[in-house]
């Protein structure tokens, strides 16, 4: 009798160890967080499916669902152009966006937007933010304007143009959709640089309103159907920057329990090596794409049309 006693009390204490230790590892909080991402990329975007599958799956999967974000086209709450306002405010959680956008708020910004004639390769983009301390310098500087800052990807910027640039001379009144340091370059050499959403990109280009525009490069233009209109790629690259950034509201990130907020920081900071090597891939299959279903020429004089470009610069010397 006391033998099953004592059993019936060790089965009992052990039920309730065992309760305790699931209890333990399980997170306090238990609540679902929802969010509302504002993107600058329109759906159609090569850039765009790939982030919302990231938070619809990846990221719902690391927080059993407890962390929901959900990712907007171009215009569908903000325009691109107030997203920096509205995410600072807290109006919305987070967004994407270019930080040329608010290179006059935080100049450091414009660093990191399109910096014209720099790195030859992804990898060297990635090594500057990551090991040489850029990354910190963006993200200290935001978070004086209750941001958090994240690269998204560091990817090529290459022109695609209804007139081919065979010299120097062709940049003269070439009206171009550029931003940050690279319309301020191109501007330079005589072009016409404007501001133009993405969202209203393709049009601009088939009325005419411009005669090129950089969206990214291959991959960009490709998914927005800018090779429809306009068949000239132009190449060298004209940057190699991490212009696609993720920001976040510091209010919304700090009401997350700490364990979200330890899973959203990683998933973020790991995402950008991956995101950079299937851009740089994808690049290469759009241009093919570009040149047999599109007819896109790729230019051959652009390459010394741009070698003059950087001799130019370093007269200028805006470059060594």
């Amino acid at each position: 009798m006391k033998k099953r006693f004592f059993c019936v009390i060790l089965i009992g204490f052990l039920m309730v160890f065992t309760a305790d230790v699931a209890m333990a590892q399980q997170p306090a909080d238990q609540k679902v967080y929802k969010w509302n991402f504002q993107s600058h990329w329109p759906a159609g975007s090569t850039s765009f499916k790939p982030l919302k599958d990231f938070f619809d799956q990846n990221l719902n999967k690391l927080t059993n669902g407890r962390l929901q974000i959900t990712l907007h086209p171009a215009g569908a709450m903000v325009p691109s152009k107030d997203i920096f306002a509205v995410c600072r405010k807290g109006t919305i959680e987070g967004a994407t966006a270019a930080p040329i956008y608010w290179m006059s708020i935080i100049p450091i910004a414009a660093v990191a937007a399109n910096c014209p004639m720099t790195f030859r390769n992804a990898k060297e983009g990635l090594y500057f933010h990551f090991n040489l301390g850029f990354e910190q310098m963006l993200k200290d500087a935001h978070a004086k304007h209750n941001l958090l800052y994240y690269t998204e990807k560091i990817y090529p910027t290459a022109m695609i143009g209804k007139k081919p640039i065979h010299k120097i001379e062709d940049f003269k009144g070439y009206k171009v959709r550029s931003s940050g340091a690279l319309a301020e370059m191109l501007k330079d050499l005589g072009a016409v640089p404007s501001m133009i959403p993405g969202e209203e990109l393709y049009l601009a280009l088939q009325t005419g309103v411009i005669d090129g525009a950089h969206w990214g490069a291959a991959g960009g233009a490709l998914s927005m159907k800018l090779c429809e209109v306009a068949k000239y790629y132009i190449q060298p690259d004209l940057a190699m920057a991490g212009t696609d950034v993720i920001i976040i509201n510091k209010d919304a990130f700090n009401a997350l329990p700490k364990d979200l907020q330890a899973i959203l920081d990683k998933a973020l900071k790991d995402r950008v090596y991956q995101r950079t090597e299937e851009y740089v891939i994808d690049e290469r299959k759009a241009l093919d794409t570009m040149i047999t279903d599109y007819k896109v020429t790729k230019d051959a004089d652009s390459a010394k049309a741009i070698g003059m470009l950087k001799d130019y610069l370093k007269k200028l010397k805006y470059i060594d």
